[in-house]
């Protein structure tokens, strides 16, 4: 992957990311863990930003961790990461939000997601905590475009990147 650039953007975290859903224990050997996820250019943004990369790093013993970094997006854009429950090769990229609750609202609390806004050359990089611990649902993570940017360049899909988590 080439290197991130050193000017990196403003990092906005979002709201509300605690409280586990469910009664799963965080000490559960099935939860928790350390990823990484080489993330790369859907084939629906391939077109519009074929230089797009990134990586995405969680580590996760009884809360969890977070880090973001990307590079050939938009410039000084908004973007959501979030990690989600499906493969990068699914239709769509990386299926659906992976929930703490699978039974629960798909919404800050149940989710693990990270808010950042990419810098004039179209870098940008978060990282979070998160009260939440992955478990073997947790497949990928994803970057969404926001609405306005999609509309404009004619996409349905607004997952820009997505990369697959590996065990580290």
């Amino acid at each position: 992957m080439p290197s991130i650039r050193a000017l990196t953007a403003a990092v906005v975290l979002a709201g509300a990311l605690a409280g586990c859903g469910g009664d799963e224990d965080p000490k559960d050997p099935d939860l928790g863990g350390a990823w990484t996820a080489n993330l790369a250019v859907t084939s629906a943004w391939s077109g519009v930003a074929p230089r797009a990369t990134g990586t995405a790093d969680i580590s996760s013993t009884g809360s969890t961790s977070v880090t973001l970094a990307v590079t050939g997006l938009a410039p000084g854009t908004d973007y959501m990461a979030h990690v989600h429950d499906g493969a990068c090769d699914e239709d769509p990229p990386g299926g659906g939000h992976w929930l703490a609750d699978p039974d629960g609202e798909d919404a800050a609390g149940n989710i693990i997601e990270l808010s950042f806004t990419t810098s004039d050359t179209g870098v940008g990089s978060a990282t979070a905590s998160s009260r939440l611990v992955p478990d073997d649902r947790a497949e990928s993570v994803v970057v969404h475009a926001p609405e306005a940017l999609t509309q404009s360049e004619g996409l349905d899909s607004d997952r820009v990147l997505c990369g697959d988590l590996e065990d580290v």
